[in-house]
């Protein structure tokens, strides 16, 4: 032992190794893989609806983009690429409905992804429990979402087309069974503290 103007420092020369037990795990850069691919789909899935298909210079600057948002999840790029997705809907033309719940569903999983890479270092290790829990949740929220998408879908062309209205059919049943299906969290996120 030192002492030094009266405090005591030891010195650390031995080392006590801690072992903490983990489930299954993910590297982050493979989350950030899954976070670029998903908004690079999300990306092709809004071009390929009507309208201009965009020039080479904008295809450059998208793959860029993407890129970034792999290499830094943090700096909040996924809302910029939901941006782009939703101005191209917007202003090139609606998608037909299959692109359109397509695009649901990857807005949502580009979101919940890219909150999750954000909290993640290079060397991060995620727990697989960690996003089975959080796909869990974003499974039940996408079944509201896509039956509201075909509702809007429906409600934009005048009318339930004849041969959709299995589709609405699937989709409630599709409901039914995630809610009997999927198990119930132990607390509730409305009563956490």
């Amino acid at each position: 032992m030192r002492r030094l103007r009266g405090w005591a420092l030891t010195v650390a020369s031995r080392r006590d190794d801690v072992e903490v037990d983990i489930g299954p795990w993910a590297p982050a850069w493979a989350l950030r893989l899954v976070l670029a691919a998903v908004a690079a789909l999300a990306l092709a899935v809004a071009w390929s609806g009507p309208g201009p298909q965009p020039p080479t210079s904008v295809v450059v600057a998208l793959g860029l983009l993407v890129a970034v948002l792999a290499w830094a999840p943090g700096l909040g790029l996924s809302g910029m690429v939901v941006l782009v997705v939703g101005a191209r809907v917007l202003f090139g033309g609606v998608p037909p409905l299959g692109s359109t719940m397509a695009l649901v569903l990857l807005v949502h999983l580009l979101l919940w992804l890219g909150a999750v890479a954000a909290r993640t270092t290079r060397r991060t290790r995620v727990e697989l429990a960690v996003l089975a829990s959080g796909a869990r949740e974003t499974a039940v929220l996408q079944v509201g979402a896509q039956a509201l998408t075909v509702v809007a879908a429906v409600v934009a062309e005048g009318g339930l087309p004849p041969g959709d209205g299995w589709r609405v059919a699937a989709l409630l049943l599709a409901g039914v069974v995630v809610v009997l299906a999927l198990p119930r969290p132990k607390e509730l996120w409305w009563r956490r503290g």
